[in-house]
């Protein structure tokens, strides 16, 4: 019986993930520009970061993901960045190639940043699919699996931080989506539909207890993405000891709740975070929970001379 229940929630897992192009990450009120394009560069800093993920470890056909992302900003306005993503999810491989542009403005007190990606992905499972005694070989849709598919998918989305305090931050993923290696016909999926079909949206507050040398970030966020159910993740941080000592927790009621544990550090220029998920639900106990790592190094941009027109120092 416990063998049948992995094979099925396997095969539905392997499914599932071959109809969705969004990443799941745990860091991402950390990282923002990990689901949102206009949060390239928006602190004005060049930026490699890189992300593991390991979900539901232990677990036979467990999804295995790495990110390595790179933003620096062009300009006072500009922002470009691109990343690299894989997947592994049981038989079958998600690749992407990633490019971000930002257009970043100030109004009054508030920063704001526009920003849109482009990706192109490729999706494909393994042969050895073929060779499981529960996949029937002929069935078109294990066929066009292992064969493959080539997607090009752009997202938008908007940044905003106020007075260095409020901010807010909405996604628009899977706006443009058309396969690349067939000949659209009127059966072919070529788009997601509406705007607002998938989005992923969160807001929170930054605040600085200066006289303590602490700051607390709580915050919000309300996602929807392709082929996953609609989540709501509870979020708060503490930032101790100039950010030397960072820690977090993430609360998710849905589907018996989901617990995020999460512990970083800031030195210098480096960045270094582990969260650790931990699910309520009875599938808990076939599983070692999920971990994420994430490393970024940044550095700040120069900024330039200002004009002179003080003869003394003109030449000088």
């Amino acid at each position: 019986m416990k063998k049948a229940f992995f094979t099925l929630f396997f095969g539905l897992m392997v499914l599932a993930a071959f109809a969705q192009e969004q990443a799941i990450y745990s860091q991402y009120h950390i990282f923002p520009v990990l689901t949102n394009p206009a949060a390239t560069a928006f602190d004005n800093k060049f930026q490699v970061l890189g992300n593991a993920r390991s979900t539901w470890t232990g677990f036979p056909g467990k999804p295995t993901s790495y990110t390595l992302l790179a933003s620096a900003p062009v300009g006072d306005k500009l922002a470009l960045g691109g990343g690299l993503f894989t997947e592994k999810i049981g038989d079958l491989r998600t690749s992407r190639l990633q490019l971000n542009y930002a257009f970043r403005f100030k109004v009054q007190k508030a920063r704001i940043s526009l920003g849109l990606s482009t990706e192109f992905l490729n999706k494909r499972a393994d042969n050895e699919l073929l060779t499981n005694q529960l996949v029937d070989p002929n069935d078109p849709v294990v066929e066009n699996m292992t064969e493959g598919q080539s997607i090009f998918d752009a997202s938008m989305g908007v940044h905003m931080l106020y007075d260095e305090r409020f901010f807010a931050s909405l996604a628009l993923p899977n706006t443009i989506r058309t396969r690349l290696d067939e000949v659209p016909t009127a059966n072919t999926e070529n788009s997601s539909g509406s705007l607002f079909n998938h989005y992923m949206f969160q807001m929170g507050y930054i605040a600085d207890v200066a006289s303590q040398n602490f700051k607390v970030i709580p915050s919000i966020s309300m996602r929807k993405f392709r082929d996953t159910p609609y989540q709501i993740d509870l979020n708060v941080q503490g930032r101790f000891l100039e950010e030397k000592l960072i820690a977090g927790l993430t609360f998710r009621p849905s589907y018996g709740g989901t617990a995020t544990f999460l512990l970083g550090s800031k030195y210098n220029n480096l960045e270094v975070y582990y969260s650790y998920d931990v699910a309520f639900s009875d599938f808990q106990a076939y599983n070692g929970g999920s971990h994420e790592l994430s490393v970024a190094y940044n550095i700040p941009r120069r900024t330039q001379k200002p004009v002179t027109t003080d003869p003394a120092t003109d030449f000088k």
